[in-house]
């Protein structure tokens, strides 16, 4: 998500996006093929054993800091959205439902952990909507596939920091690790780790799985 500093910088527009505060988010990308045939290409490859999301401007739009009202947040009509107290809609991504929940449902990845790295200006309305996203199959929130929130870092701090608790909790090496931000200075900044990192800045689609992928089978190679 967007730093303080660019967001001072531009008031009144997504930084990342370059979309008046308050409008639609992006639009996905165009072409590529289904997330769920990226996700299941990981089976058989190299593969990450953690894959790590940034939240704001990555998963979900619009970032936590553009909205007036907040909590508590109600499911939407679209089981891809929330709707905060003032009706203000937080709508996932690209194609980060159906990501996560093959991450979680297919057997072959069952010791691919998934996890979040974020900074969040209002922390508790993130963990809140990760609660209430619904992305598994079998009724799962974002929450529950991030270990029930065992795997869930929401602070403002460099996040190096986010990384190495996370690397305490899982004892998976950042040379294992994945991660999805759509701020070039936070991947700039955890790939000077051994993390492999991918710029989303549409959100995470299948393109970017795709990408990120082809850094592990680029290693098996």
């Amino acid at each position: 998500s967007s730093s303080p500093q660019a967001r001072q910088s531009c008031p009144r527009t997504c930084r990342v996006c370059a979309m008046p505060r308050g409008s639609a988010p992006p639009p996905r990308a165009p072409g590529g093929v289904q997330a769920r045939q990226l996700v299941e290409r990981a089976v058989g490859v190299s593969r990450p054993r953690l894959v790590v999301f940034d939240l704001d401007a990555c998963c979900w739009y619009p970032e936590m800091y553009m909205m007036s009202t907040g909590s508590p947040f109600t499911v939407g009509s679209n089981p891809n959205e929330l709707v905060s107290r003032g009706g203000e809609r937080v709508r996932l991504l690209g194609e980060v439902a159906e990501i996560w929940g093959v991450l979680h449902e297919l057997p072959e990845l069952e010791d691919t952990l998934v996890g979040v790295a974020s900074r969040c200006d209002v922390p508790e309305w993130g963990r809140e909507c990760l609660q209430k996203l619904i992305v598994g199959a079998k009724g799962e929130s974002m929450w529950d596939i991030a270990g029930g929130g065992e795997f869930v870092e929401i602070y403002k701090s460099n996040k190096q920091v986010h990384f190495q608790a996370l690397q305490k909790k899982t004892g998976i090496s950042f040379e294992d690790m994945l991660f999805f931000d759509d701020d070039m200075t936070n991947i700039r900044s955890v790939g000077k780790l051994g993390v492999k990192c991918v710029h989303t800045p549409h959100g995470v689609t299948a393109e970017c799985w795709e990408k990120g992928l082809g850094m592990f089978e680029a290693l098996a190679a």
